[in-house]
C-alpha cells in the first residue's frame, strides 16, 4: 500500500504504539469514517504488515492513547453490531488465499475494539498510477482487470461481495500485479442495521442499488458496475457521473463512442454493459462478463446485452421511443445529403414520451429500474436530436435527389468550422474513407486541430453521428463526438 504523509487524525494510534507484537509505524492512506489502517512492524518476524482498526467515527471515539469508547450509551448496540460484522468479515477474508485479493492473516480484539492484520507489499494505488498515466492502453488495462476478475469470481462464489471497488482500493505491487483491498461488506451491514453509518457510496463507482439501505438485491452485478466504472476511468481519464445523475438525463458518453478506434469494440461494449443503471441489464456473473470482454468477434453488438422484456406500460413507452430512434437512424442511413429535418416535431415527440415516463412514475409507482429504462431511451433520443442540431443545414434546403453544389458544399451562407475535442494530447483523430469505424483511414488530425471544415453530409452509425469534413488536404468522415464548433478566423 502506498504510504501517504502522516495523517494528523485525533483518533489514530500514535507512532511507536504496541499492539501485542505489532508496533505502529504510521497511518496508511486517509482515515475513513469506518476505521483506520496503519503500517506496522511485526516485531517477532521483523516484517511489515498493514493493520485495519475498527473505529466508526459516527458513534465512537478514542479516549487517551488507546481505548475506544462509544460517544454515548445510545450508540452501544450499533457499535457492538458493527464490531461483530467486522470480525465476521475478517474471518471470511482469512479463508481466501488468492494472489489478487488482500490476504488477512490474523484478527484480534484489544483497546475496546478489533483489528485485522493484512499482508503489506510495496507499490501504489491505481489512483496514483492513473494520475501519472492519465489513461491506460488496452493491454495495460487487461493486465490489471483480468486478474481482478479471477479474484472476484472466487469471492463471489463464496457468497461475498466487495461493495467498494474504486481506483483507490486497487493496489498495484512493484511488479504491477493488482490486489483488491478494503472490502466494505461489514460497513454496508452496519448501514443497513443502524442507519448511523452511511452505506458505501463512492460517487461514480457505486451503482443505484447502493444508494438505498432498503434495497437488498445486491450481488455480483454490484461489484461489476464498480469495476466497469474503474475501467471507464482508465480509458477516459475521468470517472463516470454518479449513478443518481444518470437517471434522468444521462450525461455519460458511452465507452463504445469515446474509446472508438483506440480500444477493441468487445472491451468497450463490456464496459458499457457493466455500467447499465438497472442491475438486471448488467452481467449477472463475472464469468458472463469476462466472456464478452475477451471475445474477438466483430459481430458483437449492444443488442446481445439487451435486458429481459417486461410487457408493461413502461415497455410500451420504450417502444415508442425506439421507433422514434429507428426513424431517425433510417433517415440518416439512407440519405446521403442533408435535408431540412423537422426538429421541432421530433422534440415534441420525445418530450411527450418523457411526460409519459413521469406519469407512470407518479401514479403507477413503477420500480426504479423500469423507470430508468424508459428515461434512458428518452435521453438517447434527445441526445441524438441535439447532436443533429449541431450539424443541421443552414438557410438552404436541398430537395430529394438534388446534388450538393460544388461552390457551396455545406448549404450554409458561410462555411462551418469545428475544432477537435475529446482526443488525448498524445493521440490523433482518424479520418475515414466512409462513415464508420471499420472503414479505411485516409488521414489524421492532431488532437489540437482547428479549422476543420464541415462539408454538409452526415450519417448515423452505431456509436453515433458521423460527419464529412475537410482538414487541409484531407477529406473524409469523423465521429461528431470529436468536433466542437469554433468561431476562430478560419477563412483565408
Amino acid at each position: 500500500m502506498l504510504i501517504l504523509e502522516e495523517q494528523q487524525h485525533r483518533n489514530a494510534l500514535p507512532q511507536g504504539f504496541k499492539l501485542f507484537e505489532y508496533e505502529i509505524q504510521s497511518v496508511l492512506g486517509k482515515p475513513g469514517g469506518f476505521g483506520i489502517t496503519y503500517l506496522a512492524i511485526d516485531t517477532h518476524l521483523r516484517q511489515s504488515v498493514a493493520i485495519k482498526e475498527y473505529l466508526p467515527s459516527d458513534f465512537a471515539i478514542r479516549e487517551g492513547r488507546s481505548t475506544v469508547y462509544v460517544k454515548s450509551s445510545s450508540y452501544d448496540e450499533s457499535f457492538q453490531w458493527g464490531l461483530k460484522c467486522f470480525i465476521e468479515e475478517a474471518q471470511v477474508l482469512a479463508k481466501f488465499n488468492h494472489h489478487n485479493i488482500v490476504r488477512v492473516s490474523r484478527f484480534f480484539e484489544s483497546n475496546g475494539t478489533a483489528y485485522m492484520v493484512m499482508e503489506y507489499q510495496k507499490g501504489q494505488s491505481l489512483t496514483e498510477f492513473l494520475k501519472k498515466q492519465r489513461v491506460l492502453t488496452e493491454a495495460e488495462l487487461k493486465t490489471i482487470v483480468i486478474p481482478l476478475l479471477e479474484g472476484l469470481e472466487e469471492i463471489h462464489h463464496a457468497g461475498v461481495l466487495h461493495r467498494d471497488i474504486k481506483p483507490n482500493n486497487i493496489y498495484l505491487r512493484e511488479d504491477n500485479t493488482p490486489v483488491l483491498l478494503d472490502f466494505g461488506s461489514a460497513r454496508f451491514a452496519i448501514g443497513q442495521k443502524t442507519r448511523s453509518v452511511t452505506s458505501i457510496v463512492t460517487p461514480g463507482y457505486a451503482p443505484l442499488e447502493q444508494y438505498d439501505n432498503e434495497i437488498k438485491d445486491q450481488g455480483p452485478w454490484t461489484d461489476i458496475y464498480a469495476l466497469g466504472a474503474v475501467m471507464y476511468n482508465a480509458i477516459t481519464g475521468d470517472s463516470p457521473p454518479a449513478a443518481t445523475r444518470r437517471v434522468m438525463k444521462d450525461p455519460m458518453v458511452p465507452a463504445v463512442k469515446i474509446g472508438a478506434g483506440r480500444y477493441s469494440r468487445s472491451l468497450l461494449l463490456a464496459i458499457d454493459w457493466a455500467l447499465q443503471l438497472s442491475e438486471e441489464d448488467r452481467p449477472q456473473t463475472v464469468v458472463q462478463w469476462r466472456e464478452k470482454m475477451l471475445t474477438t468477434s466483430e459481430d458483437v453488438s449492444p443488442e446481445k446485452f439487451a435486458p429481459k422484456q417486461y410487457w408493461n406500460s413502461i415497455n410500451i413507452i420504450g417502444i415508442g421511443v425506439i421507433i422514434l430512434l429507428s426513424a431517425v437512424a433510417s433517415y440518416l442511413g439512407y440519405k446521403n445529403y442533408i435535408y431540412d429535418i423537422n426538429l421541432q416535431n421530433l422534440q415534441q415527440t420525445i418530450v411527450k414520451e418523457q411526460n409519459l415516463c413521469k406519469a407512470d412514475r407518479k401514479y403507477l409507482k413503477l420500480a426504479q429500474d423500469y423507470r430508468g429504462q424508459c428515461e434512458t431511451k428518452y435521453n438517447e433520443a434527445r441526445s441524438l436530436i441535439e447532436e443533429i442540431q449541431r450539424f443541421k443545414i443552414g438557410n438552404e434546403v436541398l430537395q430529394a435527389g438534388e446534388e450538393i453544389p460544388e461552390n457551396k458544399p455545406t448549404g450554409f451562407d458561410t462555411k462551418q468550422y469545428y475544432s477537435v475535442v475529446n482526443v488525448i494530447p498524445t493521440d490523433v483523430l482518424n479520418v475515414r474513407e466512409s462513415a464508420g469505424t471499420t472503414n479505411d483511414v485516409v488521414g489524421e488530425i492532431p488532437a489540437v486541430g482547428i479549422c476543420v471544415e464541415y462539408l454538409g453530409n452526415f450519417r448515423f452509425r452505431k456509436g453515433g453521428l458521423w460527419v464529412k469534413i475537410r482538414y487541409k488536404k484531407i477529406e473524409g468522415w469523423v465521429n461528431s463526438h470529436y468536433l466542437n464548433s469554433t468561431e476562430q478566423g478560419c477563412e483565408k
